[in-house]
């Protein structure tokens, strides 16, 4: 009796053990079909979703300035330019009028984080300027040479009074939510992107010109220079927008030396004290990339 009733404990326990592994392969194979659907993930669902999600937290719980009227000007501005460009022009022939309309809410919402003004109507001003830049500024027929909300940031920057920007940073910059927010989207979209090595070579770059421009004489000289770079708008800048596949580089080489020119050009201007140093540094160096792109092609055509 003790001998059946030992081989039918062992045959329960074998069943258990075999249904245990099927459910494990099962849970191992639903996860690996998880895993190759995300690289047909369109990255711009987590910088957009992104965008959007800290837009809403940081209105309601961070005390972020953008009023209804701010917000809904800007979005049919940047829907209204960028339907009306798509049918008038033969620019992005590829695209769905759907893909349009989702970049033009990408270009909406990063404006909206990144730049701070109390003129009602200076964020579709900015909107339209960001989706003119595509269909202006060419690489391919399909692509953009400028990251375009970046365009729109430099050249009102350059061209309107320094009085129509917020001169002081918005609350949610420092606080932990935002930053760790960022930080998680921004993982996922460089993975897609496979812009990694952009984020990295100019997190490098940001330590080695801080070295340089600015002496680390104390804790405090230290957190002056270093705390400035590790907020939530300086890490969208290194996570979501650096690292535009449209508009950055995809050898390896090219996005090494691009991130690293990114953030010693941030620097230098910077220490100059240069309003928005880090939206001037990455129009420079897609200039310097796109001659630099030219001027290959030229040549090995030549040859």
């Amino acid at each position: 009796q003790e001998n059946q009733n030992f081989k039918h404990i062992q045959i329960f326990r074998s069943i258990s053990t075999i249904q245990s592994l099927k459910s494990k392969k099962r849970g191992l194979m639903t996860f690996n079909n998880i895993i190759k659907k995300i690289p047909q993930i369109d990255g711009r669902w987590f910088l957009t979703g992104s965008h959007i999600l800290l837009l809403c937290v940081c209105m309601i719980n961070y005390k972020l300035q953008r009023s209804l009227e701010q917000i809904l000007f800007s979005f049919v501005c940047a829907i209204l330019t960028e339907s009306l460009l798509y049918m008038t022009t033969n620019k992005y022939k590829q695209s769905s009028i759907f893909d349009r309309l989702f970049s033009a809410t990408a270009e909406w919402a990063g404006l909206l984080i990144l730049i701070k003004s109390t003129k009602w109507w200076f964020y579709g001003l900015m909107a339209i300027i960001a989706i003119l830049s595509k269909y202006i500024f060419r690489r391919t027929e399909n692509s953009h040479i400028f990251n375009p909300t970046n365009f729109a940031i430099t050249i009102c920057i350059c061209l309107f009074p320094i009085e129509w920007f917020g001169v002081w940073p918005d609350e949610y910059m420092i606080s932990i939510y935002p930053m760790i927010h960022v930080f998680i989207f921004g993982l996922f979209a460089i993975s897609l992107a496979k812009s990694w090595l952009i984020t990295l070579s100019y997190f490098l770059g940001l330590l080695i010109s801080l070295a340089l421009f600015f002496p680390f004489n104390s804790v405090s000289s230290l957190v002056y220079a270093l705390g400035p770079e590790l907020g939530a708008v300086s890490l969208i800048f290194m996570f979501l927008m650096i690292t535009d596949p449209k508009t950055s580089p995809r050898t390896h080489k090219l996005q090494f030396v691009y991130g690293f020119g990114i953030a010693f050009f941030h620097i230098y201007l910077r220490q100059k004290e240069y309003f928005y140093s880090r939206f001037v540094s990455i129009f420079a160096m897609t200039i310097i990339y796109y001659l630099y792109t030219n001027l290959r092609t030229a040549k090995l055509t030549n040859d």
